[in-house]
């Protein structure tokens, strides 16, 4: 693993796979503050993996054996909002047949996550604000204060300070929430994790699907490295699971992955440039270009360590276990090149 200390951070307790510099600089904000009860804001990409965060700094804190309540701020009626926050008491509005427990009071003790945070409307920030400041809320129609012990995790993929701007997102609350930032990175800029991600979700979905699927052809990675993800570590996990459903064999290929993945590689790869004609069309013809350079990579990158695999991967920045794969598949062993 990659990191700025010499020894890495842990990764959380919770299906968290990646060692890149970024991620290591995630898991440390993770293992410094989990024991705290400072609220943190989680910024990143859709499908980078906020509420994996979320969930992580709750399991490792002392809150873990109380509820972690999650929200999709975005997902609710306008209307419905401030019933579903606060909670209500019977007769407070038409079908309100019942006193109801809101969202912040069913996570007293616990963490509340509110994903995609910049999607509140000013009225709620408002009340939220109040609630967050005095750890006490009101129910719609009720006159009661109720105390609530909570820890606020939230999560946005938009830029709030320009929401700020905009006078859509209030800054004070802005810097309620945001005592410890999160960034995640996109999947793009995560460098080897990729290869640690595959390899995850292949053994992972195979599992699931009750399949013997071991990985993945260099082919196919191949594609996956030149993607640029813009679904990041979500739309690779549909990726793989897509193609072990699919797959007839003991490796996901380039037919198991979607036309839009293969397609959209190719141009990040430049790859639209004519190839060498070959009577199989345009895959056959980039296929038999990718294994030629795979070969003639690899040859030289084993030349210039003497077969030194460890040494080979580290300059390749491949997983060790993808560069095995890969002199197999081309039936290259290391001790012919010491």
């Amino acid at each position: 693993m990659t990191g700025e200390n010499p020894k890495a951070a842990q990764p959380p307790p919770i299906d968290f796979v990646g060692g890149s510099a970024a991620m290591q600089r995630v898991f440390g904000t993770i293992q410094q503050v989990a024991m705290t009860n400072v609220d943190v804001l989680i910024c990143g990409e859709t499908g980078t993996g906020k509420e994996l965060v979320a969930r992580s700094l709750h399991l490792s804190s002392s809150r873990a054996d109380h509820p972690f309540v999650a929200v999709d701020c975005g997902a609710i009626p306008e209307n419905l909002l401030e019933s579903e926050f606060f909670g209500h008491e019977r007769g407070a509005f038409t079908g309100a047949d019942q006193r109801r427990i809101g969202l912040l009071e069913h996570a007293h003790g616990g963490t509340f996550f509110m994903d995609e945070v910049g999607e509140l409307t000013l009225m709620l920030q408002a009340k939220l604000l109040r609630a967050l400041q005095e750890r006490t809320i009101r129910r719609v129609g009720g006159r009661d204060q109720i105390s609530v012990d909570v820890r606020i995790v939230a999560a946005t993929s938009r830029d709030l300070m320009e929401l700020i701007r905009e006078k859509r997102f209030r800054e004070d609350l802005y810097y309620r929430i945001n005592v410890v930032r999160v960034d995640l990175p996109p999947l793009r800029l995560r460098g080897d994790d990729l290869g640690l991600l595959v390899e995850h979700f292949a053994q992972r979905y195979s599992r699931e699907l009750g399949k013997q699927v071991v990985g993945i052809t260099p082919e196919a990675y191949n594609v996956l490295a030149h993607y640029p993800w813009p679904g990041n570590v979500r739309e690779l996990q549909n990726v793989m699971r897509r193609g072990i459903a699919l797959t007839h064999n003991s490796l996901i290929t380039l037919d198991d992955l979607p036309d839009e993945v293969v397609s959209r590689a190719n141009l990040a790869n430049g790859s639209g440039a004519a190839g060498p004609a070959t009577e199989g069309g345009f895959f056959a013809a980039r296929d038999e270009c990718l294994r030629r350079f795979e070969v003639d990579y690899l040859r030289q990158l084993l030349m210039r360590h003497k077969g030194n695999v460890k040494l080979a991967a580290d300059e390749a920045r491949l997983p060790r276990g993808t560069l095995y794969r890969l002199l197999k598949n081309h039936q290259l062993d290391g001790a012919e090149f010491r």
